[in-house]
């Protein structure tokens, strides 16, 4: 593995990363940086300060709320299950998440989600629905689309999502561009 200098960092620093034989510059880790950076400026911009939230906090969010609505209650133990992790790591995440008020959390009693964290939940589960749906009628496998879709479901705008909403909803009632449209990937 050999080492170049990334062109463009914060504070005009140039950093040491590495760049694999396999790995292109545009997938290197400058680019992820520099990705990264560009999100924190719309951010600011867009909202006045960096958003706090993080896709692993929106799993757990989306968890809770799921759990609530199978079970009527959410703990610990089932949100360690749902989310294949340690009971006190989802204990860190929980007092976390409690602190930034999405979640009201009582220690042996469970906990349920504010108005704050219902909405955000429900916005992580919607970019999901909006992003399986248009993959599935891209003809992806259901395996292949649930993984793409946990990892876009995150990081996509809401404009973008907007958009991937009304194209899914043209193609359900035009069936004849959809049927177009996979003859052409499926040719190819």
């Amino acid at each position: 593995m050999s080492t170049k200098r990334c062109p463009e960092d914060s504070n005009g620093i140039a950093k040491i990363v590495p760049w694999c034989c396999n790995t292109s510059p545009e997938r290197s880790y400058c680019s992820i940086n520099l990705l990264r950076r560009r999100m924190r400026q719309r951010d600011m911009a867009a909202g006045g300060r960096h958003s706090e939230q993080t896709p692993r906090s929106e799993d757990y969010l989306e968890a809770v709320y799921h759990l609530i609505q199978d079970k009527g209650y959410a703990t610990t133990s089932d949100i360690s299950v749902a989310l294949e992790v340690t009971p006190p790591t989802v204990s860190n995440m929980i007092g976390k998440l409690a602190g930034k008020g999405y979640l009201e959390y009582r220690r042996y009693r469970g906990m349920k989600l504010t108005e704050n964290g219902e909405r955000m939940a429900k916005s992580v589960i919607k970019r999901h629905k909006v992003i399986a749906e248009f993959l599935s009628m891209l003809g992806v496998d259901d395996q292949t689309a649930f993984e793409d879709t946990e990892g876009i479901e995150h990081h996509v705008q809401p404009t973008t999502l907007r958009r991937l909403e009304r194209l899914a909803e043209y193609l359900r009632s035009n069936p004849a561009a959809l049927k177009a449209i996979r003859k052409h990937l499926d040719s190819g």
